[in-house]
């Protein structure tokens, strides 16, 4: 949170144990598995059913695979992903009603998103997340947690996923031009290291309770 100089000066009457660390303007989250919670073997698992496919098959065609990474770097639209997905798995399903099932996999993580809230009174929040337009489309209407952010940096967006440099690079821009200022929180080791070459200080996201003791630790609450 940006400070004027009548804000420094009450900043400077308070006591040392009751400051907000000043490093930091910016707290970045990831989404997936930091704030929502997800499981794409729902999903897998209702149109094997349906169909009588493997539901592994269609996991790994859901979760990782180049044409859910395609889709989430928003070089194609959703319905050509629910086209491929019908051709790859050989059935067809209807386009609202793959939607449906695409989308129902998420959760909230409660203490999660009710640390993400605290924090807002103090800094600026950003979401910087791999994620397709459907998705966050569906979590945005669902989950009150989307509000609160200042900023959103979405690869369907941006058209690059993480760990590319170019997402980070744009999430950097967005939030100032100072890298110093920002503090990111992920659940993925792979990504946090890859913001912590770049120059942002990180922290691997391995619960609430995990994350509540590092924030204060390092006085960020």
């Amino acid at each position: 949170m940006r400070q004027g100089k009548d804000d420094e000066t009450l900043r400077d009457a308070v006591p040392d144990d009751e400051k907000v660390n000043s490093k930091y303007s910016t707290i970045v989250f990831d989404l997936g598995n930091t704030l929502i919670k997800f499981d794409h073997n729902i999903s897998a698992k209702k149109i094997a059913k349906s169909f009588s496919l493997d539901p592994k098959v269609i996991y790994d065609l859901f979760f990782d695979s180049p044409l859910t990474r395609s889709f989430e770097k928003g070089e194609i639209s959703p319905k050509v992903f629910h086209s491929q997905v019908s051709k790859a798995i050989g059935a067809k399903i209807p386009f609202n009603d793959f939607v449906d099932i695409w989308n129902d996999i998420f959760w909230e993580d409660t203490p999660s998103c009710d640390l993400a809230r605290q924090l807002k009174s103090s800094y600026r929040l950003f979401l910087l997340s791999n994620i397709c337009s459907l998705h966050f489309e569906y979590i945005r209407k669902k989950f009150d947690i989307i509000k609160i952010f200042d900023e959103t940096v979405l690869s369907f967006m941006v058209g690059a996923i993480k760990p590319d440099r170019l997402i980070f690079e744009n999430l950097i821009k967005r939030a100032g031009g100072d890298r110093t200022k920002l503090l990111y929180i992920d659940d993925r080791d792979d990504l946090i290291q890859e913001a912590l070459t770049l120059g942002i200080d990180s922290i691997r996201y391995e619960g609430a309770d995990k994350l509540k003791k590092k924030l204060e630790e390092t006085a960020v609450i």
